[in-house]
């Protein structure tokens, strides 16, 4: 049964050589390490190369007791490295992917060894705010287009890092009327926006095509990564945490018309 345990937990929360520290601590978080997986110290030693980093698993197993995973991780990373050493300064992005990635990166490294408020939000990475040395960093690495989009942001202490992801991701650009003017961009809904490059499932990271789901709230998966991200990770969107259920009426992938899912009704925001 132990062994049975690990070796979930090491499905669920292995990190990918290509993915950075930070962008995987969140990733941990969200799929549940602060709740659901609780380890002592001799199961933590067993799961070998969680991290792919070697000083940062052995780190794991070193709190006497039981612990949650999140805990675990948290000590052991803050116990490797310091937020200089993790946080690699872009000093550019193109994408939206690339730019919610940044942010997400800047706003964990803050609440890991930031001495700002969003100290308080180790339990809940999503309640963090945008600090202004994060709002400058965004700033300056995003592209001509999108600094222009967050040029429209006013900057407060109390922005959310959530909110502003969101912004991010469901941001469109798309040439204005005026065919003289090339540098002319609006903005527009993502539902109303044909797929296109830059029109990544978040999950997987790979291109929408026509086989996708779209929920509620607007934003659009493949069918599968959705299904498999609600019955496995969270009932909520991966881009704006908006609730949602799993529509027992999805599709099969043999059918190629779009798919939109039901929202999760709650009670009180």
């Amino acid at each position: 049964e132990s062994q049975r345990k690990l070796q979930s937990v090491r499905e669920r929360y292995w990190r990918r050589a290509d993915q950075s520290l930070l962008l995987w601590l969140y990733e941990c978080w969200f799929a549940g390490a602060h709740v659901d997986v609780w380890l002592d110290s001799s199961e933590a030693q067993q799961l070998g190369c969680l991290s792919q980093d070697v000083v940062i698993d052995r780190g794991l197993g070193r709190r006497a007791g039981r612990h949650s995973l999140w805990t675990r991780l948290v000590g052991s990373v803050r116990a490797a490295y310091t937020a200089e050493e993790l946080l690699l300064r872009r000093n550019s992005w193109s994408t939206r992917l690339e730019g919610v990635e940044y942010l997400t990166e800047l706003s964990v490294a803050d609440i890991l060894f930031g001495n700002t408020q969003n100290s308080r939000c180790l339990d809940d990475l999503d309640r963090a705010c945008c600090t202004w040395d994060m709002w400058q960093a965004l700033r300056r690495s995003a592209p001509p287009l999108y600094a222009k989009a967050l040029s429209s942001i006013t900057w407060n202490r109390n922005l959310k890092v959530l909110k502003l992801k969101a912004f991010i991701w469901d941001y469109r650009l798309k040439p204005s009327s005026s065919p003289q003017d090339s540098s002319s961009y609006e903005e527009t809904q993502p539902r109303k926006q044909a797929a296109c490059g830059d029109d990544l499932c978040t999950i997987c990271h790979e291109e929408l095509g026509r086989n996708s789901c779209e929920l509620e709230c607007g934003h659009e998966f493949h069918r599968e990564c959705i299904r498999t991200w609600l019955l496995l990770h969270s009932s909520t969107c991966p881009i704006c945490r908006e609730h949602a259920v799993l529509p027992a009426d999805i599709p099969a992938q043999n059918n190629s018309q779009p798919h939109k899912a039901r929202p999760w009704k709650r009670s009180r925001f």
